[in-house]
């Protein structure tokens, strides 16, 4: 089928796009902070997400769990176009993310500029930090607003000496990566996300690759973030932190939603057999 000719319930086609599509308002007069449709998700012949419905109200804290392959990850990439999804729609703070609406069952891919854009309002921490080795850490939260946003750099300099002192490492911006542990290293990402002062954070399994100490320190912060209503979407093994923190648990399996409610329900009195044959591995 040509690109053009293509509907939502194909890949859809690729063409530049400038106009926000918004999602009809709740109840309460505003839309979801994330908004995910019927969302598809196939690398060759492994389908990773099938039909995932999801919703998050700003301010909240949801937290993903589920064993590996679940399709965590990348939901969490397609929220921001990361990855391109075969099928369903993205909408966050009522955008659809990643392409334009050009009819009542097409969709046209945005322009680079316009997706980078979208990325400016969505922070994402990944796993492995992915913080510039030869930048310090001041210079590696400094460069997204000064590059992405036009900020003057006096400007995103006292931005990013803020943020260190939030994540507590006011003292450490003219170290290097190499001079950073991991846990510090992943302050750094934290503060880097939240240079761009996004409407959503995505946390890809921040702590999975740190020490027992460091990852206290991690989740720390994280939870500074969520007293302080920061909108966060996080895929997760610390059950005692999405107990604590959370206020919606979704368990994925299987490319799906299996379950999901608030903490009480999810984690100590799941429904589904498939739940709680997970928690008792991980508990």
């Amino acid at each position: 089928m040509p690109a053009a000719d293509r509907t939502t319930e194909d890949a859809p086609a690729t063409e530049p796009a400038t106009e926000p599509v918004t999602e009809p308002a709740r109840a309460d007069g505003g839309p979801h902070m994330v908004d995910v449709r019927g969302l598809h998700k196939s690398f060759g012949a492994r389908h990773v997400l099938r039909g995932v419905d999801l919703r998050v109200r700003p301010g909240e804290v949801a937290v993903l769990l589920g064993p590996s392959g679940s399709g965590k990850s990348t939901l969490l990439r397609s929220i921001n176009h990361l990855e391109k999804v075969d099928r369903g729609r993205v909408r966050v703070d009522g955008e659809l993310i990643g392409y334009r609406q050009v009819g009542p069952a097409r969709l046209r891919e945005l322009s680079e500029r316009e997706i980078l854009r979208q990325r400016t309002r969505i922070g994402f921490v990944f796993q492995d930090f992915n913080l510039f080795p030869h930048l310090t850490a001041l210079e590696n939260i400094v460069e997204a607003p000064v590059s992405a946003q036009r900020r003057p750099r006096a400007e995103a300099e006292r931005l990013a000496r803020a943020l260190l002192d939030r994540v507590g490492l006011g003292d450490r911006g003219d170290s290097y990566p190499r001079q950073l542990s991991g846990g510090q290293q992943q302050r750094v990402a934290i503060a880097r996300a939240l240079a761009l002062e996004p409407k959503l954070v995505l946390f890809d399994e921040p702590t999975s690759a740190l020490d027992p100490e460091s990852v206290g320190e991690v989740l720390d912060v994280m939870r500074s973030l969520a007293a302080g209503g920061t909108t966060m979407l996080v895929v997760t093994h610390e059950i005692g932190f999405a107990r604590e923190v959370a206020d919606t648990v979704i368990f994925m399996d299987d490319g799906r939603i299996v379950e999901q409610g608030p903490p009480a329900s999810v984690l100590d009195a799941p429904r589904e057999e498939r739940t709680r044959a997970f928690l008792r591995k991980v508990l």
